[in-house]
């Protein structure tokens, strides 16, 4: 990947731009979740390090376990995130669209730099591969952190 948190950079930008559509937990959540299995195989295990979440049939199944996660933590986090003054929905739809963007967009991010991934699956190969590189994809994640921490910001200004 883009390590890991990088992924946080872009689910929180599309997760503040578009909150009233989109649950920033879930978005967040999906976002890192996918790398679990790398970070076991990085650590632990002695396998591939994008396998099967690392697919856009994985990542939807991994979407749905996220947002039935979500939907049975709505009440706590509807607390955390009213604390932190981020209004947030979290309606079945908006957490179910948080998470299948979180999911997609790392599996995405990740195919551009990493050749062995078969995001397509069941279809091999990896088209999308060098299609930007590390630095590009790294600097994306970034600025989109900082676009998503400056509508936070400016938001809680005008109140």
């Amino acid at each position: 990947m883009p390590f890991t948190p990088f992924h946080i950079g872009p689910g929180f930008a599309v997760g503040m731009l578009f909150k009233k559509h989109i649950n920033l937990a879930s978005i967040l959540l999906a976002s890192i979740i996918v790398d679990i299995r790398a970070i076991y195989c990085l650590f632990i295990g002695d396998c591939m390090l994008h396998g099967p979440l690392h697919t856009f049939l994985g990542g939807t199944i991994l979407a749905i376990f996220v947002s039935l996660l979500i939907y049975t933590l709505k009440n706590p986090l509807m607390k955390m995130t009213d604390f932190l003054k981020l209004k947030q929905d979290y309606s079945s739809k908006s957490i179910i669209t948080g998470a299948l963007i979180g999911t997609w967009m790392h599996i995405l991010l990740d195919a551009f730099l990493y050749f062995e991934m078969i995001p397509f699956w069941p279809i091999k190969g990896n088209c999308l591969f060098g299609i930007f590189n590390s630095p590009v994809v790294y600097n994306f994640c970034i600025v989109c952190f900082v676009v998503g921490f400056v509508v936070w910001v400016a938001e809680n200004i005008r109140k």
